[in-house]
């Protein structure tokens, strides 16, 4: 057998051989670090998101293919903070050769930044005397574009450049322009919630970056982080909120069961409308980061302009 012919063989036989050799190997926990990584390496990645869509990742069980994936990974990224504690377990259970970072490591914080809650966390939070995730703030660190133009972006620029050097030029340059998209966005994003409705009431706790970034107040929050369940006091301080600042829905996410949030917006006269923290590929109006932020964004003004049903403030 000619040699060329040998190689066309082999690459039949062996799939995703060629790509193997010419692409980086990353696998991430969640699918907001995908988007920003595919935007930052383009068709030079080939990107594995272990949480599927729907999927909360608080909750996640690897199948053995994951194993298998982060393996043979050469890069291997998570959040952190809380969000995906179970990944630093399973990459010291596989012992892969990927270089294993998360996200709060990447931009140099222990834990994740506070959003300037003074100023835009309310008063009503339950009592809850924690934050989302082992006592640290809000995690959901890229539904704030600005801090991924200013951090997130060039810290993902220069660890794939000290992975994949011969890369690192097509990876300065795309961050840029990823960067120079974030500023417009952003200027859309203001565009979109400049309304004068600016209260909101949240099922999870993961929107403290967004609602800093856009002078969003949070009057509330179901859980802090799923499965801790709210006291009935807690319950109860959510729906006199609701009840008299009038508001018209809760916000709830795919990730996580809603059952507590139609009840409770029945409570006090409201509707819940759907927000999305992590995204989905299968949905092309929340595909990509820009689409993602967009729908949110455009939730956030449905939801804080509705007005509650037959209610009267106590």
């Amino acid at each position: 057998m000619k040699p060329a012919a040998f190689i066309v063989l082999l690459a039949v036989l062996l799939p995703g051989a060629s790509a193997w050799a010419s692409t980086l190997s990353v696998v991430v926990t969640v699918n907001p670090l995908a988007l920003l990584i595919e935007e930052v390496t383009g068709e030079r990645a080939s990107v594995h998101v272990l949480v599927p869509p729907g999927a909360s990742p608080h909750s996640f069980e690897p199948k053995p293919s994951d194993l298998v994936k982060v393996a043979r990974a050469d890069v291997f990224l998570s959040v952190g903070g809380g969000l995906d504690d179970w990944s630093s377990r399973l990459f010291q259970t596989v012992h892969g050769r990927a270089k294993n970072q998360t996200l709060f490591g990447l931009i140099g914080r222990a834990s994740a930044p506070s959003p300037d809650r003074d100023a835009h966390d309310h008063a009503h939070h339950h009592d809850h005397a924690h934050d989302h995730g082992d006592g640290g703030e809000d995690p959901h660190l890229w539904l704030d574009p600005i801090l991924v133009a200013d951090e997130i972006v060039p810290a993902l620029v220069r660890y794939l450049s000290e992975v994949d050097p011969s890369s690192a030029a097509h990876y300065r340059e795309r961050g840029a322009q990823f960067s120079a998209t974030l500023a417009q966005l952003d200027g859309e994003l203001r565009t979109l919630l400049s309304g004068e409705a600016r209260h909101y009431v949240a099922f999870h706790g993961a929107w403290k970056h967004f609602g800093a970034r856009y002078a969003l107040e949070q009057v509330a929050v179901v859980q802090e982080a799923p499965g801790e369940a709210p006291t009935p006091r807690e319950l109860a301080n959510l729906v006199r909120s609701a009840r008299r600042l009038n508001l018209g829905a809760i916000l709830v996410e795919p990730q996580l069961d809603p059952r507590i949030a139609n009840t409770l917006s029945n409570e006090f006269g409201g509707t819940t409308v759907l927000v999305d923290p992590l995204g989905d590929p299968g949905d092309k109006a929340r595909s990509t980061y820009p689409d993602l932020l967009r729908f949110n964004a455009r939730a956030f003004r449905h939801a804080m302009a509705l007005h509650a049903k037959g209610n009267s403030s106590p």
